[in-house]
């Protein structure tokens, strides 16, 4: 597995470009139309500054001002403005421009919403011609106003980069971690398998050309007659070998590498069950995802997931016939979302606090590293007695994303 360097975690891929937009104009938006409605909100209610135009088409002071229009007219403008601004940000994205570009930008959105909004003052009557001064201080506190909202909506987009930029550096991390964890076990169980083959085939070889050797030098020296204890001390150490031979080595080639682990690990681990005593009551269900999943090949599962299903399996048997002493044993295998789940159930004495996992506990150990769980506990109802192992396991099959940090385009300041 090939995984690019944490740098590519600053990469920008066009939907991070979409929702640093929608941050920035979201945020822009917010800020500002807060600002304009409070705005105008206090010149009518708590100010009480009229329009020009009422002020001059006024002639009995006691009759009272429209102060719903004035409302309008303020909001109005206000809001002409924001929709201004807004259009500009979309058009000039000051979001992916460095600091100059920023600042320029920002300096064309601040002045653009400012003018249009005094303008359409002018428009609505709230200013008239003259009024130079009180336009001019308009044009000031709403081109401040907007670049206040500009720079939090930037600082906003800022954050969601470099939160982002944050989750997938630990991302490329652990795919990092993983990789190498992984290249160490295609490495473990490449010197498993050479191990296994040479104890299966060259050291057993040679354990079978001792016995011939042992067998012909008894028929050919004529011992047996000779020296009958000699001769039978010679049969027996040539039984020996064989014994030695048939189990201690085999067991051992099995340790190493299981029976038909090559084949998929639902055929290692049936090889497994086949092991057990006819006297043990065996059910193996395998769910409709694991065939599923088998039927692909052996190519479906790395060897190394497939090992680790098999260990599984294997350690259970053992600790349920070997402590447990189990007449019944039960194993479920499912798939689903990524996964496998292992259930194994014996109906042996059950766990003797305190528990001592030994062989389990590098099991767990190992699954942990991938993602995985595994647990022991008393085997449910309507088991009186027993031990249940539950265990969870990554399937470890690379699926596609929507988002891949590591082949994202890089994205470039504009300046």
């Amino acid at each position: 597995m090939t995984v690019s360097g944490v740098s590519d975690a600053s990469a920008v891929t066009p939907g991070d470009r979409v929702d640093y937009r929608r941050i920035t104009l979201l945020t822009f938006g917010v800020i500002l139309g807060l600002f304009a409605t409070g705005a105008s909100i206090q010149s009518v209610f708590v100010l009480g500054i009229l329009p020009h135009s009422m002020l001059r088409d006024a002639v009995d002071p006691s009759v009272p001002f429209d102060v719903t229009f004035n409302l309008v007219t303020r909001l109005g403008a206000n809001a002409a403005a924001v929709g201004t601004a807004l259009v500009a940000i979309a058009l000039l994205s000051p979001q992916e421009r460095g600091l100059a570009g920023r600042i320029g930008t920002g300096l064309v959105i601040a002045a653009s919403a400012a003018i249009v909004r005094s303008l359409l003052q002018l428009v609505f009557g709230i200013y008239g011609p003259d009024d130079v001064t009180e336009l001019l201080a308009e044009i000031v506190t709403a081109a401040v106003a907007a670049a206040i909202s500009l720079a939090l909506a930037l600082a906003q987009s800022d954050a969601r980069r470099r939160l982002r930029a944050e989750e997938r550096a630990s991302a490329l991390r652990a795919l990092s971690a993983s990789a190498a964890l992984e290249a160490l076990q295609s490495e473990e169980l490449r010197v498993r398998r050479e191990v296994a083959d040479g104890l299966h085939g060259t050291v057993q070889q040679r354990f079978v050309l001792l016995g011939a050797r042992l067998s012909a030098l008894l028929e050919e020296s004529g011992l047996a007659a000779r020296d009958p204890q000699t001769a039978a001390e010679i049969a027996s150490i040539r039984d020996d070998l064989d014994a030695l031979r048939e189990q201690d080595l085999r067991g051992m080639s099995r340790l190493l590498y299981p029976d038909r682990l090559d084949q998929g690990a639902v055929p290692a681990i049936r090889a497994l069950f086949q092991r057990v005593p006819a006297t043990i009551a065996t059910v193996v269900s395998l769910s409709d995802g694991v065939l599923e999943l088998e039927s692909h090949g052996a190519k479906a599962l790395s060897a190394e997931r497939r090992l680790l299903l098999v260990r599984i399996v294997e350690e259970s048997l053992s600790n349920a016939l070997k402590h447990g002493r189990a007449t019944s044993l039960s194993l479920a295998i499912s798939h689903a979302d990524g996964e496998f789940e292992v259930l194994f159930d014996d109906n042996g004495v059950g766990l003797t606090p305190p528990v001592h996992l030994n062989g389990l506990q590098r099991l767990r150990d190992r699954l942990e590293l991938v993602g995985g769980q595994l647990t022991l506990a008393p085997a449910p109802a309507p088991e009186s007695t027993g031990t249940r192992l539950a265990a969870r396991v990554p399937d470890g099959i690379a699926r596609p994303t929507d988002a891949t940090p590591a082949s994202a385009p890089r994205g470039r300041s504009r300046t």
